[in-house]
């Protein structure tokens, strides 16, 4: 196997492995594998997009059998840690963006916080008239004027979700000639004086359209996180029906519930490697 395109942790494929089985230990050989490797990973010894020895290799240096390698590659691979690519090799998957969510946060700001370039392409911005679902939503009559707003989100050159927004027009005029690949949350406020206090969020997992897997580079079918909302202003007014699909191999959200509180006190998104990272976006409100 080809040594990885970064520096190598692991040398030559004769070279020792920094870490070694401890036999003496009653805690079984792919826990102890599966450990050694988020050790490194964690550690940033091995490196996001670092290419890892097949797992023959790791067996044989090791002196195991293939299943305990085997059995710990799938588990990392499943957990996040590790992206497994048929005919490529298995490589370290990249961080899952990672910082608090505090509700109502503008999304664009919030990714702003990882440290990591932020951008954002508009794919539609333009008028339509409401279906049942919108005009129920923002409490418009059924054909009545709204604004559809479609962006993919950028993280660096890799995008990393998809959103929706549609908005009540007659009360947001002019949205279609403002600078949309920044804040729409901004925008909202400054120049129309509302201001998001409130949002219902529904979480669940979909599969990639042809026309998701177009945009966010990923393959047809595969997982996405999908987050639908309804997003009220300081008046308690509806502003917006949204709609935001995370590629799941960059996002996790984790919800902190208190009893006797009212409900959910903040979410949080981390990434993988690091339990401890700062916090996410707002996975029900648009930028």
């Amino acid at each position: 196997m080809a040594a990885p395109t970064s520096p190598p942790l692991l040398g030559s494929a004769d070279d020792p492995l920094p870490f070694a089985i401890d036999r003496s230990s009653a805690v079984p050989y792919h826990d102890q594998i599966y450990r050694l490797l988020l050790d490194e990973i964690v550690s940033g010894r091995l490196t996001p997009g670092e290419k890892l020895l097949q797992e023959k290799q790791y067996a044989v240096r090791l002196g195991v059998s293939l299943a305990p390698v085997r059995q710990a590659f799938l588990a990392l691979a499943k957990n996040g840690y590790l992206n497994r690519t048929r005919g490529r090799g298995t490589f370290v998957s990249e961080p899952k963006v990672a910082s608090k969510i505090h509700l109502l946060t503008s999304f664009t700001a919030t990714l702003g916080e990882t440290g990591l370039p932020v951008s954002m392409r508009v794919l539609e911005a333009g008028t339509r008239p409401a279906d049942d679902v919108a005009a129920t939503a923002l409490d418009v009559p059924a054909g009545a004027e709204v604004f559809r707003l479609r962006r993919v989100a950028f993280l660096g050159a890799e995008p990393v979700a998809l959103l929706t927004a549609v908005l009540p027009a007659a009360r947001f005029p002019g949205l279609a000639e403002e600078d949309l690949d920044t804040s729409l949350y901004g925008v909202l406020e400054r120049r129309h004086g509302a201001v998001m206090t409130s949002a219902r969020n529904i979480i669940e997992v979909v599969r990639a359209l042809p026309d998701h897997a177009s945009h966010l580079q990923v393959p047809v079918g595969e997982a996405l996180l999908q987050v639908e909302a309804v997003t009220r202003d300081q008046h308690d007014k509806p502003v917006e029906l949204s709609e935001v699909l995370y590629r799941a191999d960059r996002f996790r959200f984790e919800i902190e519930s208190h009893r006797g509180d009212g409900g959910v006190r903040h979410s949080t998104a981390r990434p993988a490697q690091d339990p401890a990272s700062a916090p996410s976006p707002n996975p029900g409100s648009a930028p």
